[in-house]
């Protein structure tokens, strides 16, 4: 396996995206050499996962029952059905949704699961998504607002908010 030369990675908060696509990229077989050295890197330095998978679900659930990792995974722009939800869930995965998902699969993902995200359509504000998931899952935007707050902090382990906001800049 290659030696991975590690940046600077102080100021960030996650490592990612990164992933499996099975439809562009490199083969396969490659893409996932580099995606071990990427989970060993989350290890190493405590920070969680932001994944990307395209048609290589399985085989992502493998590699997480395998690794047994201890920081928490993600699934980035999640649009599967309930039954790839429910495998992604009972693998211990956050899931995130944005404004481009299946609708079935938002109602049916467990609140202290979800993310929300929007670079799937950067068209809308943030606080649409808000208002359009919370109808979905029958609650008011404010209990939405908490619920998303906790989450960041339980994915993110308790990184500051503000800390959020730098690494954007």
């Amino acid at each position: 396996m290659e030696e991975l030369v590690v940046p600077d990675l102080s100021g960030k908060l996650a490592i990612g995206e990164c992933g499996l696509d099975a439809l562009k990229g490199p083969a396969l077989a490659r893409q996932e050499e580099i995606f071990l050295l990427q989970i060993s890197l989350s290890e190493q330095l405590g920070k969680p996962l932001i994944i990307h998978c395209v048609k290589a679900l399985d085989r992502l659930l493998s590699l997480r029952k395998e690794l047994h990792p201890k920081m928490p995974w993600m699934l980035h722009g999640f649009r599967g059905k309930p039954q790839q939800l429910q495998s992604l869930l009972d693998a211990g995965f956050f899931v995130g949704f944005g404004f481009l998902h299946n609708e079935e699969s938002l109602r049916a993902c467990p609140t202290d699961r979800l993310l929300l995200e929007t670079d799937d359509n950067t068209e809308h504000p943030i606080a649409q998504l808000y208002k359009d998931v919370a109808q979905s899952k029958g609650l008011d935007v404010p209990t939405l607002v908490e619920m998303m707050h906790e989450n960041y902090l339980a994915f993110f382990r308790n990184a500051p908010l503000e800390k959020a906001e730098k690494a954007k800049n």
